[in-house]
């Protein structure tokens, strides 16, 4: 039944529902059409109808069905504390501190911070990047490539969660590469020269062993060094129990220096199970920033990042003729693919040492492949 109440169509009618066991429950339906135009009521109750006949809703439901509310769209600091919590369990937990610094740096622009996630773009981003390059000038391009990173990280979580429909892009600042310098060996011994005791030392197993600063370096335990020789090492080695990857766990041979090195270095930390044994909760070295800092400075060098002395000894085994897959091994890569990368900033020296091993194969290749004339018989 349709009817007028003021200006508005409503229709009822009664609906039965009979159950399982034979029993049968009347209802009156009675709802507003929202409409003053008759047809369109006897639509919305013909509709009403057929939703209960399908049984998509119950006659004691309410109708139209409400809509599924939308998630509200956080802002940029709202989302972070989502964002750290999930990367809190997910990741390891220097990466964890990694994105916890870089977020809070990121929330202290407020143009930023409190603006919606979708409203986030790319111009958005540029203008963070702008800001921290002319508040913090002392702040590297890598620093702040870091902070990019961690957005773009963010935000594709955010899509993933359905909360945006797609992440912008985000361009890393030019010139951020200071990862993959190679120190020379005339700036190497510059550099020693000039250090501390703790940084030349720690400089020195860098060098020599690639091992990862942060996770594999500082925290390295005395109970994981091996100073006698052994048929593997005669030098001795170490033995790394964990790190950035599940590749990371590998026993690396020491050179003579590291090994003498740490036998000086055993007896002036004595009583600390650490290698590199420092202030605070975790009871080692956790950075040596302003140390590294102030010996390129006394060395007169050009400025680098400490874990260019990792990829300086990557460099350097592909350098020495050393196969990808060794390579892989030592670095605790997961694939030697990862390990190319070192073959492509060996030396011009060594490119032609090697051209020229080339030449002498393909001379004698060419030489033998002549065929022999026989003498003729008179």
């Amino acid at each position: 039944m349709t009817y007028k109440r003021g200006g508005v169509y409503w229709y009822k009618f009664r609906w039965t529902l009979k159950s399982q066991d034979g029993s049968k429950e009347s209802f009156l339906v009675r709802k507003s059409a929202r409409t003053s135009n008759v047809k369109r009521a006897r639509e919305a109750e013909e509709e009403h109808r057929r939703a209960l006949r399908l049984g998509l809703v119950h006659p004691a439901d309410p109708w139209p069905k409400p809509k599924p509310q939308t998630p509200q769209v956080p802002t940029l600091r709202e989302f972070t504390k989502q964002f750290l919590a999930f990367v809190a369990v997910q990741k390891k937990q220097g990466t964890a501190r990694f994105y916890r610094v870089c977020a809070n740096r990121l929330l202290c622009f407020s143009a930023l911070a409190d603006g919606l996630l979708p409203e986030i773009t790319g111009e958005a981003v540029s203008k963070y990047a702008n800001w921290r390059r002319s508040t913090s000038p002392e702040d590297s391009v890598l620093t702040v490539n870091g902070e990019l990173r961690t957005l773009r990280r963010m935000l594709n979580l955010a899509q993933e969660w359905g909360l945006i429909a797609q992440s912008p892009n985000i361009h890393e600042l030019p010139g951020g590469k200071g990862r993959e310098r190679v120190i020379s060996f005339a700036e190497e011994a510059q550099y020693l020269a000039a250090a501390s005791r703790t940084v030349r030392d720690a400089a020195i197993m860098a060098a020599d062993s690639g091992l990862r600063p942060n996770s594999e370096l500082f925290p390295l335990e005395w109970s994981n060094v091996q100073l006698e020789s052994t048929p593997g090492a005669p030098q001795g080695f170490m033995h790394v129990t964990q790190g950035k990857t599940d590749a990371a766990t590998r026993n690396l041979p020491l050179t003579p220096r590291t090994r003498e090195m740490l036998l000086a270095r055993r007896l002036l930390v004595k009583g600390s199970k650490y290698v590199f044994p420092g202030p605070g909760k975790s009871g080692h070295l956790t950075t040596i920033q302003h140390a590294h800092e102030k010996a390129i400075r006394d060395a007169g060098l050009q400025g680098f990042e400490f874990y260019c002395w990792r990829h300086t000894f990557g460099t350097r085994c592909a350098e020495s003729g050393m196969d990808k897959f060794t390579l892989a091994r030592l670095m605790g890569h997961s694939s030697p693919r990862v390990a190319e990368r070192y073959y492509i900033h060996v030396t011009e020296p060594h490119v032609m040492t090697g051209f020229e091993r080339f030449l002498n194969y393909h001379a004698a290749k060419l030489v033998d492949a002549i065929p022999k004339q026989t003498e003729r018989v008179q």
